[in-house]
């Protein structure tokens, strides 16, 4: 049975590649067409017309009222459907991602998910260390989307009240830029560092599915070591 670290998966290296069309589609994963999502993202974006406005209010949401789960409970392949996710309110990086390109592309505008291989150097010096020795995520999730003909990435994931309560620094969306994670936290320490992209992708790829429910109670020991003090991170 493999793992996360065990899998390749490799999407478009370039994502001018993108079928702009199908980046704004629903499917099982991202199910922007749910009612759910309709209605709060015409809430979120009543009276703009400005994509970048549009951008802007959906990133807020997404990183700061879905709040970033570390040990989510995973039962089934709905718990990562879009809709699930603002259901339940709370996520981890693969899960806001899926909800966040379900909200653009809700907006009318096209969105990718991307993946990297990340270390997160506050991890080796926690109790995660046990478990997480090296620090390394090797499929940190997020979403990319497309404005004015260009791709950028929009990193989410991380809520304002986690960065506040442990001292990392926020992301801010500005437009006509990336928005990735810091390399620092506040006091200057090293926090993460991007150590290899895996691409670009127009839907969610299954093999992380599979492999995450194949791994049920791996998942099942995570959460309850992570639980165990109340962490989210």
């Amino acid at each position: 049975m493999s793992t996360l670290r065990e899998l390749t998966v490799i999407g478009m290296a370039d994502p001018r590649g993108l079928d702009i069309n199908t980046c704004l589609l629903a499917d099982d994963w991202i199910d922007h067409n749910h009612p759910e999502i309709v209605q709060k993202v015409k809430e979120l974006t009543d009276g703009l017309d400005n994509d970048w406005d549009k951008v802007r209010v959906i990133f807020n949401f997404i990183r700061d009222e879905i709040e970033y789960n570390f040990a989510p409970l995973i039962e089934s392949k709905n718990d990562w459907k879009a809709s699930s996710v603002l259901a339940e309110k709370n996520g981890m990086c693969h899960q806001k991602s899926n909800l966040q390109v379900a909200f653009f592309r809700a907006a009318g505008i096209p969105a990718a998910l991307t993946y990297q291989k990340i270390v997160d150097h506050p991890l080796m010096r926690t109790r995660y260390k046990e478990m997480i020795p090296d620090g390394i995520l090797p499929f940190h999730a997020l979403a990319a989307v497309h404005v004015d003909e260009k791709w950028y990435r929009m990193e989410a994931t991380l809520d304002s009240g986690l960065c506040e309560r442990r001292g990392y620094r926020k992301t801010e969306m500005k437009e006509c830029e990336e928005t990735l994670l810091p390399a620092t936290k506040e006091n200057g320490d090293p926090h993460f560092e991007i150590i290899e992209d895996h691409g670009y992708f127009e839907s969610y790829p299954e093999e992380f599915l599979d492999t995450m429910l194949a791994n049920k109670e791996r998942l099942k020991l995570w959460r309850a070591f992570v639980r165990k003090e109340h962490l989210s991170m």
